[in-house]
């Protein structure tokens, strides 16, 4: 009976984490299949970024543009706290997380009081408030320099655990280990009772209200998981590029991230790792060849809106609801 209960028990996990599982055999074995481990470690952090977005917009329906200022929070909490205050690297990643969900609880808090392009425009506003203060407060953020010398510290764990992040490979699977904890935990939240509300105040917040969702809370909510988790995505960035510049809070980044979303699939967890790794490896690519490469991002963008709104992972979809009607054993 122990080992039917155990075998059933595999069974329900695998058939609930099958993806996920696929999805961390590929990230495992990914910078083995890149130019350098560095474009893995890229692909990952942004992919973080991503997910943590896919929540706010694809799942909740919450459309910003101050993704930068939380991923850009972390980047610069994380390097101040490395450079002045300590070497650990749990606390330097903790202290990036805070900062991050505070201020996503404060932009929440604003932002929420207003609907539609009303809020969109206040995130926009948020951003290019964090941008400007980057940018003139040097003697903490360094200006337009940046922060220069942000050290990796080791991973120590006293008396378990001591590993070198200094190679990039370490420093990989290091960043790989907290996404898949971070992935699963979205995930989780995604398929809760929680995320069948904010699904449903997707669909139709009024009707939510109507049978009692204080559906401000919920969407203030949602403001803090993301920010936390681009604050995370950003701490790690931090660590990664042992640099913080100013770029990590402006527009761009919030529109790469947005890039990510549109391009890869919104609602789906996974179609925003596919659309960075695009997004990543394209940039890689195409800025060898050409400095205007944005220019060709903007109308892949402009084609996926217009012809294939549900993205990559969209087409993924319907492709293989193609092939299961050949086979049945073929899922997606």
């Amino acid at each position: 009976m122990l080992a039917i209960s155990l075998v059933k028990g595999f069974s329900r996990f695998f058939q609930e984490y099958e993806s996920t599982l696929i999805l961390a055999l590929i990230f495992a074995v990914l910078p083995f299949t890149l130019p350098y481990p560095a474009l893995a470690t890229e692909i990952m952090i942004y992919a973080l970024a991503a997910v943590a977005f896919d929540l706010c917009l694809g799942y909740t329906g919450l459309m910003m543009f101050c993704q930068a200022s939380f991923f850009g929070t972390g980047v610069y909490t994380t390097a101040l706290t490395l450079i002045h205050f300590s070497p650990n690297i749990f606390i330097a990643i903790f202290l990036g997380i805070l900062a991050s969900t505070i201020l996503a609880v404060i932009f929440g808090f604003m932002a929420t009081r207003r609907t539609g392009s009303y809020m969109v425009l206040l995130t926009l506003a948020f951003n290019e408030l964090i941008y400007f203060i980057a940018y003139q407060w040097q003697s903490v953020t360094g200006g337009d320099d940046g922060l220069t010398g942000v050290p990796r510290p080791n991973l120590e764990i006293p008396g378990l655990l001591s590993i070198d992040l200094q190679p990039s490979l370490h420093y990989y699977y290091f960043a790989f280990f907290i996404f898949l904890i971070s992935f699963i935990i979205i995930k989780r939240i995604t398929i809760s009772p929680f995320g069948k509300v904010i699904q449903g105040i997707r669909e139709n917040e009024i009707r939510a209200q109507s049978i009692g969702y204080n559906t401000r809370l919920f969407k203030l909510i949602v403001f803090a998981i993301g920010g936390m988790f681009m604050g995370l995505a950003g701490s790690l960035y931090a660590m990664f590029v042992t640099f913080a510049h100013i770029h990590n809070v402006a527009f761009d980044t919030s529109g790469n991230i947005v890039l990510m979303e549109l391009i890869g699939g919104m609602g789906s967890l996974f179609g925003p790792i596919i659309g960075a790794f695009v997004i990543v490896v394209a940039s890689d690519v195409a800025s060898a060849y050409w400095e205007r490469w944005p220019l060709i991002l903007g109308i892949i963008c402009i084609v996926f809106v217009l012809f294939a709104r549900g993205g990559i992972w969209g087409m993924l979809r319907i492709l293989t609801e193609r092939i299961r009607r050949i086979s049945p054993f073929v899922s997606l």
